[in-house]
């Protein structure tokens, strides 16, 4: 617990990036294309941080790792708060990835190593949502604070709630954690295997598409595309609400029903099957994403977007599962670092396709485009797995 809520609060400055950027870059003085570029550094640095992390965690063990990427986050929303120079930005979204491959694969770790079989998918998801509690309070509070006390203040205030959890979790966890040895069954190096294997590479496959569309191109571009569709203020019933606070709103939402949502597609892939209830949410979610380029009322967007995030946390904690499984077979931390490089990789894509590739005026197409690569997409994992039973459990279903 103390752990998940340890990342959750390091989380909280990047949430909020993804509100105030792409809606207020003149607060940074900023381009909307250096806003797509700053918002995608720190995924593509993690093609190369996740292996990384994955030795230094193997060597080392989890805790001092994981420490020093806690106090490190601290320097980084210092950095967000203070520069406007671009290329100090991009440093420090760079260090903000290196951090998040250590701490995300050190809380992966510690909760496989509490799971069984038969409660994994619930685990894995359990601590997902809990670290998600972080992109609530910084898409939420980040872009509420930053319309009424400045965006600058709202920085600090996070970091100082990251400080004080950094405190407790180093008092109470470091030592029993850093005591907690990494059980490896083989000698060698697992990389081989795991890029050789069909079915793993169209988990991680899929994982990058699922990337791609929710934490890249909706959470980098939706800001953006509000704001092109509606202007600065959307009303919202009698409400007129700031387009940052509405898309902080959205956001949060999106982070919420990872707190709420997640543990049930954790769940659902325990007790179902896990590539049934995967390919019944690839359809479902399909249809939700394609649905946000339609032009629609504001209330009516709104509930889209609630449906499309809820369809792509329940994605991700069934695809999560399945690599979780496939880690406890083979190696957990390179299983899970591979699995986490496709997913970063397709993250990293969406900002700058959004932002920097695509005018504000084609991002609905963008949308559709995206709804019909995940039908596509499910076609392929159905033929991948199409000998495998889909009343099986979950241990034969890989």
């Amino acid at each position: 617990m103390l752990t998940s809520l340890a990342v959750a609060a390091a989380l909280l400055g990047d949430a909020m990036l993804y509100v105030v950027m792409p809606s207020r870059p003149e607060l940074w003085h900023l381009t909307i294309a250096e806003v797509g570029i700053l918002l995608s550094a720190n995924r593509f640095v993690r093609l190369l941080t996740n292996p990384m992390s994955s030795e230094i965690i193997r060597r080392f063990g989890v805790g001092k790792p994981f420490a020093s990427a806690m106090w490190s986050s601290l320097i980084v929303l210092i950095i967000y708060a203070y520069s406007t120079n671009f290329l100090v930005l991009l440093l420090a979204r760079l260090l903000w990835g290196a951090c998040w491959s250590v701490l995300r694969l050190g809380a992966q770790w510690t909760a496989l190593e509490h799971s069984s079989k038969f409660n994994l998918g619930l685990n894995l998801s359990y601590n997902a949502s809990i670290i998600r509690i972080g992109a609530i309070g910084g898409a939420l509070f980040g872009g509420i604070l930053s319309d009424y006390v400045g965006y600058r203040e709202a920085l600090l205030i996070f970091g100082l709630s990251t400080l004080v959890v950094t405190g407790i979790w180093s008092k109470k966890t470091l030592k029993q954690i850093s005591e907690l040895t990494i059980q490896t069954k083989q000698q060698r190096r697992q990389y081989r295997n795991i890029l050789g294997n069909p079915r793993i590479m169209v988990i991680n496959c899929c994982a990058l598409v699922v990337g791609l569309i929710w934490a890249g191109i909706l959470s980098g571009t939706i800001g953006h595309y509000l704001r092109f569709r509606y202007g600065l203020e959307l009303n919202f019933f009698t409400i007129a609400l700031g387009v940052t606070s509405f898309t902080g709103l959205v956001l949060g939402l999106r982070s919420f029903a990872e707190v709420f949502v997640g543990p049930m597609g954790g769940y659902l892939s325990d007790r179902y099957g896990r590539v049934r209830v995967l390919l019944i949410t690839l359809i479902f979610s399909a249809g939700c994403v394609m649905g946000l380029g339609v032009d629609l009322n504001v209330l009516n967007m709104l509930i889209l977007l609630i449906l499309a995030f809820t369809g792509g946390v329940l994605l991700n904690m069934q695809l999560l599962a399945l690599a979780g499984e496939i880690a406890q077979k083979i190696s957990r931390t390179e299983t899970l670092s591979v699995y986490a490089t496709f997913q970063d990789f397709g993250s990293a894509l969406g900002p700058i396709i959004g932002l920097s590739v695509i005018a504000s005026a084609r991002l609905s197409l963008l949308y559709e485009t995206s709804g019909v690569i995940l039908l596509i997409f499910g076609l392929i994992f159905f033929m991948a797995f199409r000998r495998v039973s889909f009343e099986s459990t979950p241990t034969t279903s890989i």
